[in-house]
């Protein structure tokens, strides 16, 4: 099949989403989920032509798609899922890379590192062009839409999953969103003296609560949805600060790895060397000592 019959094979119309106080979790979480899949589908085709924005926006797509998932927990978690999860871990492994690579080249302009980005660059979209060609993804991509609409917890009869997928929007999200943000105050406590671990598990819970603040206008009143816009304002700020220090991590992890790489290279071709200085060293001494028994006569 090829790249364009995908596509069109996956791609849904795009949908205005309103989220509106009254909307039921099960609807609200429907729309939000179809949204990021609609972005994935639409910048497809511009991932497979190397489009570095593009691929960047069906990262930021599949994050809030995750964000989502854990906002609305317990109300979606089943089986299915647990098995999506483990193939969009696979995906955003090929993402990621691919994306990793062009902000080191963005922050690597004129040095001397440029090239070996670049090179790395184009070995690792090559694989994510075979990942996001293969019936592994597409067959991904209709289980999500398949889930999203009529997944296992689309279908649980007990009282409580019931009560979870009726719940109103505006008393969910104000609940929810007050949770993640009383977590994040706790994981942010101590941050200049926090290890790199610790501040990119900070650094992700930023993200996932700015995500929800951001799907969830609409589903609360215009005074309490204002009061979220201006911690949003700060979320991005910090944000784009803990970004920059984990691009300088992640640059820094790949120079030492391409340094580990060269330098086994380096290793192979010295043991390479001394090989074929040792057979060399063997084949001439047989020829003299041939030389010198003639001479013996």
């Amino acid at each position: 099949m090829t790249p364009s019959a995908d596509s069109a094979k996956i791609i849904r119309l795009k949908r205005p989403r309103h989220l509106s106080q009254a909307m039921r979790c099960e609807t609200a979480f429907r729309l939000i989920l179809s949204e990021c899949l609609e972005d994935v589908a639409i910048h497809h085709d511009a991932v497979l032509a190397g489009d570095a924005t593009a691929l960047h926006q069906t990262r930021v797509a599949l994050t809030r798609l995750k964000a989502a998932v854990a906002f609305y927990g317990p109300m979606v978690a089943d089986s299915e899922w647990t098995r999506l999860k483990a193939e969009l871990k696979w995906l955003s492994g090929h993402l990621g890379a691919t994306r990793d690579l062009d902000v080191a080249i963005e922050n690597s302009l004129g040095q001397p590192e440029e090239r070996m980005f670049r090179t790395a660059r184009a070995e690792a979209f090559e694989r994510l062009k075979e990942a996001l060609q293969s019936d592994r993804y597409l067959h991904w991509f209709e289980g999500m839409w398949d889930w999203v609409g009529s997944g296992p917890w689309t279908a649980r009869q007990d009282r409580r999953a019931a009560q979870r997928r009726a719940v109103p929007v505006s008393v969910f999200h104000a609940r929810r969103l007050a949770r993640w943000h009383q977590k994040l105050c706790r994981k942010s406590r101590g941050l200049q003296g926090m290890g790199k671990n610790k501040r990119h598990r900070v650094r992700l819970a930023s993200k996932r609560l700015r995500y929800a603040i951001e799907f969830s206008e609409g589903s609360l009143a215009a005074d309490d949805y204002a009061s979220w816009r201006n911690v949003l304002k700060h979320l991005r700020k910090g944000q784009q600060i803990l970004g920059e220090l984990n691009d300088d991590e992640v640059r820094r992890g790949l120079v030492e790895s391409a340094d580990a790489l060269e330098q086994r290279a380096r290793k192979r071709r010295a043991r390479r060397r001394r090989v074929h200085e040792r057979k060399r060293k063997s084949r001439l001494l047989r020829h003299a000592a041939s030389v010198y028994r003639k001479i013996a006569g």
